[in-house]
């Protein structure tokens, strides 16, 4: 190097070093600048891409399109066995359905229609697509689902942490119960709509909070956060977890009242009333579209059998150890309980928050709020779990309780009632040094729970696959190794060192737990090319499915599917399914193939779908898909393979019915879509559209109004008079142009109280 460059060298080197200092400086200053409220909140964000991280990346792909739709070229299992969800409607419905709600939203379209499921059925008073909820706009996107799971998340971890702090928890500990709530076991087992409302469950306490803080200050208003959250609630698209919800917030309004004297009681629930009238007219919209399909439908079980099932005593070892029996479906019995007892669950606790809540009973403030989370805890996990069975039934007294499958949707407000006990003893334990006597006595009692929860397991461990004594063994060592890493971080002597560890501890447990499940992700590759087949050949009329394109994935793609799985269904159509194409299928799980509950000694599908072929045709199915190698019989008046690939065989099947069609042969009709038909006749003729004729559905003919019945117990008839007309249908649920004035006057109400 000569002389000059090292001059030149040295004249930089200030420079730089001043640049780094400036850099630093400013740096310092962000820091300072940003509130600590803000950091905590920063962290509860950041726990939730930790936790998803490995989709985020794209480790594993999120996107349920490939294992539900049937159409797959090649799937490579993940490194865990199972599967990472509960339930297969994260696909079938979160994905399908809530896409061709977004879809038409796009289009300028209120979604209350669905013509690509069955025969047609209402989509928005079906709820479970979430139709109205903003953040369900995330499926337009690949992979979208991820984004607005991890949205709700996120919501649901701020509004704990908020709520927490408006109880004056410390603010270390709010983050690591807000952690705890966000990464709850119900949203780290299931990705469709029972999870839309849990987000505004602490949403609708903190509500609460702040009518409560009104009413002691004498302020107006605070209400309004209880008529967004309430609204919310309803417009996720779950009423079960929304319902649930609300009794745990009544338990609050109990607690609050009771903090209050008689003066000030009297605001304080009238607050709370103006936030539940608001929120529900809010909600008009979808709640007149619901009322309407529940007295049109068919609820199966859920008419109210459902309310008095609930999950066998042995499901209690999966409460503070989630994976002893394996991940989510990957082991099971000769006899099926293991299978059985996945389909029943809805979420889990941890050791950690077991051991924490259990603290939280001895703390010595906020007697009242412990005891009303104690008496739900108890009463939830008693009717979940029915034992004991009088103190089980005690919440089944309750308004249209027999309809709620409790022992599955009750978990997320089990979980908040645990999470914000654990956060009262985390906040007792930082504050100050417990005495050795109760963190024994509270780490004794979770590790009898924990071994009560073993010895439960082993009978049923004993049946499994000899894969699963590892989750068996890894799930006991970690449950009794939380309990006693929590009890000796609790009785450490510094306060600082004592808080980092024991809320650390629970969000280490939390994240660990939320993970599992991804671990059992496949790899998968699309076959879309029946898609593009379908698309180019089907037109207005339908396919039936035996295995590629599932329910409702039609609905996805645009493709009109006789098969469907929804909660509910037309009841008109599951009496067709019953009386016209399949006696010994479930018609809420009309998915053409053999797995649909029919008995084992029922003729299989293939044999209905041969034995009532004229009724296929007559509800417009052109074609039938198969899987690769499940033959049809060929002929020239029945079906012809026109298309394979690795995923689907597709058979056109003859002599189809068109979706609309005259009575009078001479008539020449002109479909333009399928509410949009030009009809020319010489004399007066019956128009039969192939669409489920339901309340709502209305006809013009040139601009004028006609009556539209009901033909062939499903479709809809309208009488046309002779000549040239253009007739045209539309669908709207009865009474919604109430309920749309009422939703106005709501949100005038709430925007005007505010302005006030």
């Amino acid at each position: 190097m000569t002389i000059p460059d090292q001059e030149r060298i040295a004249d930089q080197q200030p420079l730089a070093i001043r640049e780094s200092r400036v850099g630093r400086t400013l740096l310092a200053r962000v820091i300072r600048r940003v509130p600590p409220e803000g950091w905590a909140m920063l962290a509860v964000a950041g726990a939730v891409v930790i936790a998803n991280l490995l989709y985020v990346v794209g480790v594993f792909d999120a996107n349920p399109l490939g294992p539900r739709s049937g159409l797959l070229s090649a799937m490579t299992p993940g490194p865990a066995p199972g599967v990472p969800t509960l339930d297969l409607n994260d696909g079938f419905i979160s994905q399908a359905v809530s896409h061709r709600a977004m879809l038409d939203w796009l289009h300028l379209q209120v979604p209350w229609w669905n013509p690509y499921e069955a025969t047609g059925t209402p989509l928005a008073g079906e709820m479970a697509s979430a139709t109205f909820f903003p953040p369900t706009l995330f499926t337009l996107l690949s992979g979208g689902q991820l984004y607005e799971r991890m949205l709700l998340e996120l919501l649901a971890g701020l509004s704990t942490f908020l709520l927490l702090r408006r109880l004056s928890v410390n603010r270390m500990v709010a983050v690591a119960a807000a952690i705890a709530f966000e990464l709850n076991g119900s949203f780290a087992w299931f990705a469709h709509a029972p999870i839309n409302p849990i987000a505004f469950l602490p949403l609708l306490l903190l509500g609460l909070e702040s009518c409560y803080s009104a009413s002691l200050d004498r302020r107006r208003g605070g209400w309004w956060l209880v008529a967004v959250a309430g609204a919310l609630s309803v417009y996720a698209g779950f009423p079960e977890t929304a319902y649930i919800d609300t009794l745990l917030a009544a338990g609050w309004v109990m607690w609050r009242g009771g903090c209050l004297g008689r003066r000030r009681l009297r605001p304080f629930v009238a607050k709370v009333a103006a936030g539940a009238i608001v929120g529900t007219l809010l909600a008009a919209p979808l709640l007149l579209a619901l009322v309407n399909y529940l007295g049109n439908a068919d609820l199966g079980i859920h008419g109210g059998v459902v309310g008095s099932l609930s999950i066998p005593p042995r499901g209690l070892s999966m409460l503070v150890m989630p994976y002893v029996f394996g991940p989510i479906f990957a082991y099971n019995d000769p006899a099926g309980v293991a299978s059985d007892l996945w389909k029943s669950v809805g979420g889990y606790l941890s050791a950690s928050l077991v051991l924490f809540a259990l603290l939280g009973l001895w703390s010595r403030r906020r007697r009242g709020l412990k005891l009303i989370l104690l008496g739900w805890v108890v009463l939830s996990i008693a009717r979940i779990y029915d034992e004991p069975h009088l103190l089980g039934q005690v919440l089944g007294v309750l308004p249209e309780m027999s309809r709620v499958a409790f022992y599955r949707y009750a978990f997320p407000s089990l979980e908040l009632a645990v999470v914000i006990l654990a956060a009262l003893g985390l906040d007792d334990v930082v504050s100050q040094s417990r005495s050795r006597g109760r963190v024994a006595f509270a780490a004794a009692l979770t590790l009898v729970l924990v071994v009560v929860a073993i010895y439960g397991a082993i009978p049923l461990d004993h049946q499994l696959g000899s894969g699963h004594s590892l989750y068996a063994r890894v799930s006991a060592i970690w449950a009794v190794s939380l309990v006693a890493i929590g009890a000796a971080a609790s009785l450490v002597r510094r306060s600082t060192r004592r808080t980092l560890l024991t809320t650390l501890l629970v969000t280490v447990d939390a994240i660990a737990l939320f993970i599992v499940p991804q671990l059992s992700v496949p790899r998968v590759k699309l076959d879309l090319a029946p898609v593009a087949y379908l698309q180019r050949h089907l037109g207005d009329q339908r396919f039936f499915t035996m295995g590629p394109i599932r329910p409702n994935y039609g609905t996805y793609f645009g493709l009109a599917e006789l098969d469907a799985t929804d909660l509910p269904l037309p009841s008109s159509f599951a009496h067709y399914v019953n009386g016209r194409l399949d006696p010994y299928t479930d018609p809420l799980v009309f998915v053409g193939n053999n797995y649909s509950g029919r008995p084992s000694t029922a003729p299989s599908t293939q044999d209905e779908l041969l034995a009532n072929l004229a009724n296929f045709r007559d509800a417009g199915v052109a074609y039938v898909l198969t899987p690769p190698g499940q033959t049809l019989p060929e002929g020239p008046s029945g079906f012809q393979r026109v298309f394979r690939s690795p995923s689907t065989w597709i058979y056109h099947l003859a002599g189809a019915a068109p979706y609309f069609s005259a009575s009078n042969p001479s008539c020449a009709v002109s479909p333009r879509g399928r509410e949009y038909v030009q009809l020319s006749c010489p004399s007066p003729t019956l128009l039969l559209r192939r669409e489920t004729d339901f309340a709502g559905w209305s006809a013009e003919i040139d601009g004028h109004p006609r009556d539209v019945r009901q033909a062939d117990g499903l479709f809809q008839v309208v009488n046309v008079p002779a000549g040239l007309h253009r007739v045209t249908f539309s669908y709207v649920p009865p009474g919604e142009n109430w309920g749309l004035a009422v939703f106005i006057a709501a949100c005038g109400w709430l925007i005007g109280s505010a302005v006030i």
